[in-house]
């Protein structure tokens, strides 16, 4: 015997030929095989929406709409609902069963149709029926087709477009603004605006080839309204519309009231623009279908007129409908033949039509059948959805040839493929059956409605759309999936994708999840949806029906260990249609906090079902996560200060920039994808946020995730680390930036200079510059001073940060220890330069201190400068090898000497204080400059030269040198003005004097000499 295992019982390919979505594409006998009940209700066409009215069946719709006495020969019966219901099935289904007799003739606009030219011609082309008026109106739509293309056609649209605007009445309200002739419709003529309602998509494009061609199976519905994206308010060069056009553009642009109501207009006057381009004004139609009327009438026969889609008169929908609601009878007599009109109209259409082109028809539309049915999951419901897919089931396993040969749309039975199946009772009794004995395989009960709600028809689960579920569901599955069912790989990644959880369905668990991807790692991902849909997504990992696992290739998981552990179930809501949805255990859920217990509903929400993860949830983790990395975090890699709370919060804030949850809210935030911390969405992730979640009160369960945490916390503190070395400004390229302005503030003071020790200059780097004063403060030029001073003002808080990024303090607390291993390389790395030169970043610390440091090598020539000049004059009174000692008792004797004789200096007080204080003075000093000053003239240009240089400026030479220098002018200045008296001294007590103050003049003069 077969195996039931991987069994396809249909082609792809004849499944492919016989499904169609549309109702006016199958042949006769696939339209009635494939037919299933519509949900059909009838109501007034003013009710309320909450009034749902009357169900009736199909046959009661037939039998009402021929057997209803006219009024006044016009009866107009709308079938309304949205795209996809069954509007078109039904007029379909009635025209098959009403077919044209002596009494009545039936005139059928099937909805592919589109073009204008067939709407046209399917109206006048009636058999018997003669006229040259009917005549010429057929050869000019036939002429038009054919003279236009869809270019022109569309240029024509707008044109026309513009002049209906133009005249049409004021809208009330904020659209007044935009009516008459200059404003909107003015707007429209703007070469670069036309161009924007050109572009390929918009409505103008898709309008004019809908009517210049017919519509082709699974193409979108004509459009019909205008939307806000057609709307041209992102023209890329507004500047070139004109100056009316580009006011008006902005207007609109900037007040949302305004595009609605330009909308609205554009809309309302969209038909008045196709009959206008179709040269179809003046009620021609109207003209024509009166006279078809005034024939039929003379012929005694009855019109039955079937529109699929109402949509598809736009441009003679006015003219059609006056001509379908003229009063037949006048006196009594019969001189317009009856109408009856069944249309299928969108219910948004029809409510615009109700406010404009219905209003005059109220009286042939006694009320409307609609056809927006809800997806019911009841009993009834359930067996209603399994006979409409059943049908189409088994259309597809029988094949388009048979059927078509089954003389089916003549009344015979629509032959079962199951009957025949040796594999029916295994089949029906483990993926079920519809009440017509329609297999369901390889669906089931859980799988069809999931994929029904997963793929609804205008983002509406809770709506029942026939040709959703053909095109969106069935047809894909059968056609597109079959290989992979016979390939033993179904269902695929791609099945997943195409059926994503929809919100009104139970949704994998992520600890079930996460236990399937142990048990299973080789096809955990096929044994999750499989779980899902075909299983309804169980609380616990368990096996379905063996022969369902065999059916798809999967095999059976050994689950004798699994135990029902409770913190494994969530806080899931026991809301939801599914009349089977089984109560969740809330062993822990029910004792949770409803804030807490609404976050874990949150996370499997968000992993189960794929939704979005909500704002405060996604914050609360992040925050959990980010605090753990921060407790771990002992600031020693590298070592810096502890930062404050508020470093933290700029540096590491709580958001997806640091910690990305994939599918969170606010992910897509700017650097999100740079985030150190991701998390995917996945069964693995979600258990770890839920079990996060848990740990905050007592449950047992959650060590796996405090390990977890712990891991984070170890992983990512380095991140951290640097996260805040970068708000902080700390990196190794700042860092060295803020040492040498250090360095060079350090030289300007005298505690810095080229050569010395890393140590010295870290040393010097991280001092604060408090008590520093030069003693040779008299000796440095003004700009030297100036720059001490500018430095001085920012060097506190310069220093400041240098230690806290090499230094460890905990809190608040002042940096006590400095990592030399993390500072003596940036200290050496600085001192490699002792020019400053603009950063590209300058960290914020820094900036204060750095004034003024761009002309510190300027400031270094010129003070070199100064002191060989004072070098200089220094040598110019005391010669190389003159001891200083010597000519300071010299000049004492010479002193008393000269006193003696009246030759002693005019401040005589003075110039003793003087010598005095020059007798305490480090005469040295002299020979450590001249020192210094030689090491720089024998050094090669370059940054030997200039290291130099700066060393011999940055030491601070004491207050000796200006002392001896002071001296030495003023022992000149005095020795000089008495040589002349000296020299004329001859004899007496004081010649001796004299000559003694000769002699030290005598060695003054060879000295300048």
């Amino acid at each position: 015997m077969a195996e039931f295992r991987q069994f396809l019982c249909w082609s792809p390919t004849e499944a492919a030929t016989t499904i169609s979505t549309e109702a006016v594409s199958p042949s006769p006998s696939i339209f009635f095989a494939t037919h299933a009940p519509l949900r059909i209700r009838r109501r007034h066409p003013e009710a309320k929406a909450d009034d749902l009215g009357t169900a009736v069946t199909e046959e009661e719709v037939r039998r009402d709409f021929l057997g209803r006495p006219t009024a006044n020969g016009v009866l107009l019966m709308p079938v309304t609902g949205e795209s996809g219901t069954g509007k078109s099935h039904l007029v379909r289904w009635v025209h098959e069963l009403t077919p044209s007799t002596d009494e009545r003739v039936v005139i059928y606009l099937p909805k592919t149709s589109t073009s204008l030219r067939a709407v046209v011609r399917t109206l006048l082309d009636q058999p018997g029926i003669h006229s040259p008026e009917l005549a010429q109106l057929r050869a000019d739509v036939d002429r038009m087709s054919s003279e236009l293309d869809v270019e022109s056609l569309e240029r024509r649209l707008i044109n026309e477009l513009s002049e209906a605007v133009a005249v049409a009445d004021a809208r009330p309200g904020q659209g007044r603004v935009l009516a008459g002739p200059g404003n909107l419709a003015l707007l429209l003529l703007d070469p670069h605006v036309r161009d924007h309602l050109l572009q390929k998509g918009k409505l103008i494009p898709r309008l004019a080839a809908s009517l210049l061609s017919d519509r082709r199976e699974r193409e979108d519905d004509r459009p019909t309204n205008f939307s806000v994206t057609d709307l041209p308010l992102d023209i890329a060069d507004v500047n070139k519309a004109s100056d009316k056009a580009r006011r008006l553009l902005s207007l609109i642009t900037s007040r949302a009231e305004l595009q609605t109501a330009a909308v609205d207009i554009l809309t309302e006057q969209l038909p008045v623009a196709v009959t206008a381009a179709w040269n179809m004004g003046g009620g021609r139609l109207q003209q024509a279908m009166l006279e078809i009327r005034r024939q039929y009438a003379a012929q005694g026969k009855e019109i039955i007129l079937l529109i699929e889609d109402f949509v598809v008169l736009q441009g003679v929908q006015r003219d059609l409908l006056d001509a379908l609601i003229e009063a037949g009878v006048r006196g009594g007599k019969t001189e317009l033949a009856p109408v009856r009109t069944l249309m299928a109209v969108t219910t948004g259409y029809f409510g615009r039509l109700a406010e404009t082109v219905l209003t005059r028809a109220k009286a042939a539309t006694p009320y409307l059948y609609d056809l927006d049915a809800g997806f019911d999951a009841d009993e009834q419901g359930r067996s209603d959805i399994t006979a409409f897919a059943g049908r189409y089931l088994n259309a597809a396993r029988v094949g388009r040839e048979t059927l078509e040969g089954a003389n089916i749309a003549n009344g015979a039975d629509v032959p079962n493929r199951c009957v025949t199946c040796e594999f029916q009772e295994t089949c029906h009794s483990t993926f079920g059956a519809s009440t017509e004995g329609h297999g369901l395989y390889p669906f089931n009960w859980p799988t069809l409605r999931r994929a029904i709600r997963a793929r609804p028809a205008h983002n509406n689960p809770d709506s029942f759309n026939p040709r959703a579920v053909i095109g969106e569901v069935i047809r894909p599955v059968l056609v597109d999936h079959a290989y992979a069912l016979r390939d033993g790989s179904f269902p695929d990644q791609r099945f997943r994708e195409d059926y994503l959880t929809p919100p009104s369905e139970r949704f994998m668990l992520g600890a079930v999840q996460r236990e399937i991807e142990e048990r299973d790692p080789a096809d955990a991902n096929r044994r999750k949806t499989f779980l899902e849909f075909w299983g309804d997504a169980p609380d616990q990992l368990s096996n379905l029906d063996p022969t369902l696992h065999a059916a798809f290739g999967i095999g059976l998981l050994d689950l004798d260990d699994v135990a029902r552990d409770p913190s494994r179930t969530s806080a899931r809501s026991t809301e939801g249609p599914a009349p089977e949805r089984r109560k969740p255990a809330r062993a822990i859920a029910g004792e949770l906090p409803r804030a807490l217990a609404m976050m874990i509903e949150h996370v499997e929400e968000w992993q189960g079902r794929q939704s979005s993860l909500p704002q405060n949830t996604a914050a609360h983790l992040r925050a959990t996560i980010r605090q753990a990395v921060i407790n771990r975090c002992l600031w020693t890699e590298p070592v810096m200060k502890e930062p404050l709370t508020a470093d933290l919060d700029r540096a590491w804030p709580v958001k997806s920039t640091v910690v990305s949850i994939e599918g969170a809210e606010g992910e897509r935030s700017a650097g999100t994808a740079d985030a150190p911390i991701q998390f995917k969405r996945n069964p693995s992730n979600a258990t770890f946020f839920r079990q996060l979640l848990l740990a905050s009160v007592d449950v047992a369960g959650n060590a796996a995730a405090l390990r977890r945490l712990h891991e984070i916390a170890e992983r990512y503190q380095p991140d951290l680390q640097r996260a805040v070395q970068r708000q902080r400004g700390f990196s190794d390229k700042e860092l060295i930036v803020g040492f040498r302005a250090s360095l060079l503030g350090a030289a300007v003071a005298g505690h810095a200079w080229p050569g010395m020790k890393d140590t010295e200059l870290l040393s010097s780097a991280l001092a604060d510059g408090s008590g520093w004063d030069r003693l040779d403060a008299l000796s440095r030029n003004p700009q030297w001073q100036k720059l001490w001073e500018s430095h001085r003002g920012g060097r506190s808080e310069l220093v400041s940060r240098l230690k806290d990024s090499v230094g460890f303090a905990r809190g608040k607390g002042d940096v006590r220890i400095v990592d030399g291993t993390r500072a003596l390389p940036l200290v050496r790395k600085a001192s490699e330069d002792w020019t400053w030169k603009a950063p590209d970043k300058l960290p914020e610390w820094a900036k204060k201190a750095v004034f003024g440091l761009s002309n510190f090598a300027v400031v270094v020539d010129a003070q070199f400068a100064d002191l060989q000049h004072a070098l200089g004059k220094i040598r110019a009174f005391l010669p190389a090898g003159v001891s200083g000692t010597e000519t300071v008792q010299a000049v004492d004797q010479a002193l008393r000497a000269a006193v003696d004789e009246g030759l002693g200096p005019v401040d005589l007080p003075k110039f003793r204080a003087l010598l005095a204080d020059v007798r305490q003075r480090d005469w040295r000093s002299i020979d450590r400059l001249e020192r210094d000053i030689a090491r720089v003239e024998a050094a090669e240009d370059g940054d030997g030269r200039y290291h130099a240089i700066v060393a011999t400026c940055a030491a601070d030479r004491g207050a000796d040198l200006a002392a001896i220098e002071l001296f030495l002018a003023a022992s000149d200045a005095w020795l000089t003005e008495r040589l002349d008296q000296a020299r004329l001294r001859t004899g007496g007590s004081g010649e001796s004097a004299a000559l003694r103050v000769q002699e030290i003049l005598r060695q003054w003069t060879e000295v300048g000499a």
